[in-house]
């Protein structure tokens, strides 16, 4: 095979951005950690709880931990756990996962946009916390004060998920040093040194990866939970929530003439259904929705929830006719060049950001390090990649979430909209053009090849040899960039928003239209929090935990 045929195949079956051979990943029966976690579907469906939350993802961890430590809990996750994976617990094996994907069980679930661009959705006890990159960084002050969230509280939660979850690096790998010093050679100032708060100018921030390369997920934080209060059920695929209609009584026992939920039903890895309720004797009970940006939408819709005319072609029965749901949605995308380097790398997942001065973009890094197969008939043993690309921060795009089917184990139709407002696409080339500068810095030469040292991959400018799109010679043309960005958009698997604050919840997080169903995750978010959305959705976990109890007190 030809080694130039072999690194494209790579890089579409990985995204681009992460190039990965795929070996099976199959979680060990004996690798849960927690006495609560179980797969005992008929057990779990034989009490009553408190509180049901639907997804034990990067919010439903922290959530129902925190929850447990005055009631009842039952997390119904549909995917396995993350513990005994080595693709996911360990760093040298990131993103493997991304490019071994199945229809029903694999953590990683694959999806394609009806705009052309390939994601995955997390199928795993800790979400996406245990397929990402594993950068870790706070959300804006303004995100915070848009989102009307209690500082204190906030402040609170972020530090109870830092002293278990984040970690500061020991050391920048040198790929990751020569790209801050190129942020500090083209301006991208102040040097904030090493900071997990979102800040302009150039920052090193924390990892959940902690510096003996082992992955913390959101999972992790169910080591704060109340062993005797909580149950955390695997492979359950909820179908839908379940409903009285109209609500017997409000929150505080009066009536309210709404529909009520009261329990879900769903399925285990069999196929086998079955119906779980929440405690009849307390108003106050409550299923709490975290299934993610693509799955909380959905589940509202096969439960009832959603916009009548399309819960209609699927015939669902309507509870309330919620037109917002599924809508608003977005995605920030992604452009990206890869280097080949001369010299040997090391793997770095993101350890550095650079925030320009008043722009709506991001600048990040990656390196990989790349076995080359036998079969291609390069002189390389391995490859030495370097990754650069821009995140647009907020971008103006939107699109929305439909049903594909009434099958909850299925992918809903999903489009963004990518650079459909002209305004992403200009932030998209002024993004781009700051990567031309950063290759024009003395420390990116370094990265360059020499006549006497080329590489036999990829296309040449300048001395860099790119595996993939190159950068257009022509920079300054608006034209050649906007196609640039056209021909190489991607995501960074940031999507949220389909159940906004203000349009499907109000600001406690309780559903419009009905008592005892909240939804607790990054689909209420109207725009993104910052360079990487895990961070705060986190701590959006703990801190509406904390809010709920305080409720009840």
């Amino acid at each position: 095979m030809e080694i130039m045929s072999w690194l494209l195949l790579m890089m579409l079956s990985s995204n681009l951005l992460y190039l990965s051979s795929c070996n099976a990943a199959t979680p060990s029966s004996t690798s849960n950690p927690f006495v609560f976690m179980s797969a005992n579907c008929k057990s779990a469906a034989a009490k009553r709880y408190d509180y049901i939350v639907i997804g034990g993802g990067t919010a439903g961890c922290p959530l129902a931990a925190t929850l447990s430590a005055k009631y009842s809990v039952l997390v119904i996750e549909r995917g396995g756990s993350p513990y005994g994976v080595p693709e996911i617990q360990n760093a040298n094996e990131f993103g493997e996962l991304l490019g071994e994907t199945d229809k029903y069980t694999s953590p990683a679930q694959s999806f394609h946009t009806e705009d052309g661009v390939t994601l995955a959705r997390a199928r795993v006890l800790g979400g996406a916390t245990a397929l990402n990159a594993a950068f870790y960084s706070r959300a804006s002050s303004d995100f915070i004060r848009s989102m009307g969230w209690d500082g204190g509280l906030v402040e609170q939660s972020y530090e109870w998920v830092e002293k278990q979850n984040a970690f500061k690096p020991s050391r920048l790998t040198s790929w990751s040093s020569v790209f801050r010093n190129g942020l500090l050679e083209i301006g991208v100032v102040p040097y904030n040194g090493y900071t997990v708060n979102h800040v302009e100018g150039t920052k090193i921030s924390a990892s959940i990866f902690d510096n003996n390369g082992k992955r913390h997920t959101a999972a992790d934080l169910l080591k704060s939970a109340n062993p005797n209060n909580i149950v955390v059920l695997l492979n359950a695929t909820v179908s839908r929530i379940l409903f009285n209609t109209p609500s017997a009584q409000g929150k505080r026992g009066a009536p309210s003439g709404k529909p009520r939920a009261i329990g879900v039903e769903f399925t285990d890895a069999h196929g086998q259904s079955y119906q779980v309720f929440l405690k009849g004797s307390s108003p106050s009970s409550e299923v709490i929705v975290s299934a993610g940006s693509i799955g909380s939408p959905q589940v509202l819709m096969l439960s009832g929830i959603g916009p009548s005319q399309q819960l209609k072609q699927f015939n669902i029965p309507l509870v309330v006719n919620l037109p917002s749901v599924g809508q608003g949605i977005q995605d920030s995308p992604r452009a990206t060049i890869t280097l080949q380097s001369p010299t040997p790398l090391e793997f770095s997942s993101i350890q550095v950001v650079g925030v320009p001065q008043g722009s709506q973009f991001y600048i990040e890094s990656s390196s990989i390090v790349q076995p080359v197969p036998a079969t291609t008939n390069s002189s390389a043993s391995t490859l030495y990649l370097g990754n650069i690309f821009e995140k647009l921060a907020s971008p103006l795009s939107r699109g929305e979430i439909r049903l594909s089917s009434r099958d909850p184990r299925d992918n809903p139709s999903v489009r963004y909209n990518y650079y459909s407002n002209p305004l992403d696409l200009q932030n998209c080339v002024q993004g781009a053009r700051m990567i031309a500068k950063l290759l024009n810095t003395r420390s990116l030469k370094s990265y360059a090849y020499s006549t006497a040292n080329k590489s036999s991959t990829g296309a040449s400018a300048n001395g860099f040899h790119f595996i993939g799109q190159a950068l257009p010679q022509k920079t300054w043309d608006d034209a050649a960039m906007a196609q640039f960005c056209h021909e190489t958009v991607n995501t960074m698997w940031h999507f949220h928003g389909g159940c906004h604050v203000g349009a499907v919840v109000n600001q406690n997080y309780q559903v419009n239209g009905v008592d005892s169903l909240r939804i607790v995750d990054g689909s209420t978010f109207k725009d993104g929090p910052g360079t990487n959305p895990q961070a705060t959705t986190m701590m959006l976990g703990r801190y509406m935990g904390l809010k709920i109890i305080q409720e009840r007190a």
